[in-house]
């Protein structure tokens, strides 16, 4: 019933704003200030805005996600991870003789394919982490991390086989 009204309204300003442009060029009894007209246009616009900007995030199934799993979501195949330049990049960044735990990696990597994005159980990382001797700690972050952070199983198996740390270096 108000959508009419607003309508109706809407018909008649404009066909009187139409009605004094066309006649413009003589004298007209009746001139309508240009802030008449364009405020309520101005209005209008950015109340229809707003109501389409939430319609469509209403539609949007992502919409009803938490907001950590909107972000996070693996659409991106992780296997098209090329193992080669992953291994030259840890090198690069933990030096020649950096390794990854394989059995903690895919831990987590499978962890992440299942819940993307849990709450990590950082009593059990940090509990593993201080029983790591000093060498592995470090690798053992970057085993974690790696794991819950690329979410690949088959890359960390790979991982593994190309550079693997001794899992005794665990205990």
């Amino acid at each position: 019933m108000e959508l009419s009204k607003v309508f109706y309204l809407w018909t008649v300003l404009t066909f009187l704003v139409l009605h004094c442009v066309m006649v413009g060029t003589e004298q007209s009894p009746f001139e309508l200030p240009v802030q008449l007209v364009g405020f309520p246009f101005i209005i209008m616009a950015v109340r229809v805005t707003s109501f389409l900007k939430k319609l469509s995030y209403a539609l949007d199934p992502a919409t009803y996600r938490s907001r950590n799993r909107r972000q996070l979501t693996f659409a991106s195949d992780p296997e098209n991870y090329d193992v080669l330049d992953v291994e030259k990049y840890i090198v690069g960044e933990f030096g020649a003789r950096a390794c990854v735990f394989e059995r903690v990696c895919a831990h987590y990597a499978a962890r992440a394919r299942i819940q993307p994005k849990p709450q990590m159980d950082w009593p059990d990382v940090f509990s593993q982490y201080k029983r790591s001797p000093d060498q592995a700690k470090e690798l053992y972050l970057l085993s974690v991390f790696l794991g819950d952070i690329v979410g690949s199983p088959q890359l960390c198996h790979q991982l593994g086989k190309r550079r693997g740390c001794d899992d005794s270096l665990l205990r």
